[in-house]
């Protein structure tokens, strides 16, 4: 199904709701995908020399494959296929010649429609979206214990999970500088993050957190398609991420300092920290998944500031674009460009594209994070 069909299924299945929705800045790209089945993300804040972590836009394909389906269920053909969308999304590699096509993805035990999920009432009708909104992610076998937390600690959590159990490089100490930083945010005023003062600046930490923003993107999309589980403003990042105060967290934890320390001596933080990362253990667990401890050394810092971590504006002064194709023939996406480090082949996405030059066409902007309603 083309455009046309796209067309097709926004007037005759909850247009209005999705516009107004796209209107009022309530959900994030999903009036994109129901109207043009074209989405794009063309900047990033990560460092492409980095081989350990791998590109923003390739960590959360899988759960925007799932978002696509839930948005594109009642748009499949008579085959039961859904339409495939177009991702112009950044990533080391990516010279956005041409568009990712990737194919939507069923959640875990079937894909409920958008009519379900956004114009059903009463309790079973919410726990259905939250059900779904966890499937996205493949938490849903854990939803009981996450739903016992308050929505922006279970939304980090559920981020934190995810994250977990999609890269490898992630260490112990880098969930605890997260998990700290999200604790003792509930404590600081605005005038005391504006007033923290940080001796030196991590790379991996700068592209970490801007690796945690971009995964709250997700979960606002997930949110908007799954009829609104949490309140918008429960996901905001101001709720559970602050940037200079993960830098602290971040380099404390890595300095190996202690629980108590990185949790300011507060006990209630202690214990609730505790009880979280048991969680994400035993999620993380149920999936096979050992967190590792990798402390990184002053030293490592050091050498890594002489590498710029700074906005990443792919094949801006090239000209040339990478020979490299790949494609798995039982991929569910097509992928153009070289390998990504550290990423195993079977695992890049699909073929997520650049364009050419690096210039908007006539009348189109680039699409960056969403704007932060306040």
């Amino acid at each position: 199904m083309g455009v046309r069909g796209l067309h097709w299924f926004v007037t005759n299945a909850c247009p209005e709701i999705a516009k107004e929705q796209h209107v009022r800045a309530e959900s994030y790209m999903v009036y994109n995908v129901l109207s043009g089945g074209e989405v794009e993300c063309s900047n990033t804040l990560e460092d492409e020399h980095d081989t350990e972590l791998p590109g923003q836009a390739l960590i959360f394909c899988p759960a925007r494959q799932h978002i696509y389906s839930i948005l594109l269920e009642s748009a499949k053909d008579v085959q039961g296929t859904s339409p495939v969308i177009k991702e112009w999304f950044v990533y080391p590699g990516n010279c956005l010649q041409q568009p990712d096509l990737v194919q939507p993805k069923q959640l875990p035990g079937g894909t409920p429609g958008l009519r379900s999920l956004w114009l059903s009432r009463g309790p079973e009708a919410e726990k259905q979206r939250h059900h779904t909104f966890l499937a996205c992610f493949q938490l849903q076998d854990i939803a009981e214990d996450l739903q016992t937390l308050e929505a922006s600690v279970e939304a980090a959590c559920s981020l934190l999970i995810y994250l977990t159990l999609q890269v490898d490089s992630l260490s112990l100490e880098d969930l605890h500088a997260f998990m700290a930083q999200a604790l003792c945010l509930e404590g600081k005023s605005a005038a005391q993050l504006a007033d923290l003062q940080l001796p030196q600046v991590d790379p991996r930490a700068v592209q970490l957190g801007s690796l945690f923003v971009r995964g709250l993107c997700v979960l606002l999309m997930a949110n908007s398609a799954c009829g609104f589980p949490f309140r918008m403003e429960d996901l905001m990042p101001w709720r559970v991420f602050d940037g200079k105060l993960f830098q602290k967290k971040y380099q404390q934890a890595h300095r190996g300092c202690s629980l108590h320390e990185l949790l300011e001596g507060n006990e209630y933080w202690l214990t609730k920290f505790q009880n979280l990362m048991s969680l994400i253990f035993k999620a993380c667990s149920a999936k096979g998944r050992n967190i590792q401890n990798r402390q990184r050394l002053n030293s490592s810092v050091t050498e890594r500031r002489e590498r710029v971590a700074g906005f990443y504006f792919p094949n801006r002064g090239r000209t040339q674009s990478h020979p490299y194709s790949y494609h798995h023939q039982n991929s569910e996406c097509q992928w153009r460009g070289p390998p990504t480090p550290g990423y195993p082949p079977e695992a890049q996405p699909s073929g997520l594209g650049y364009r050419s030059r690096h210039r908007p066409a006539r009348g189109q902007r680039f699409q960056l994070a969403p704007r932060w309603p306040r």
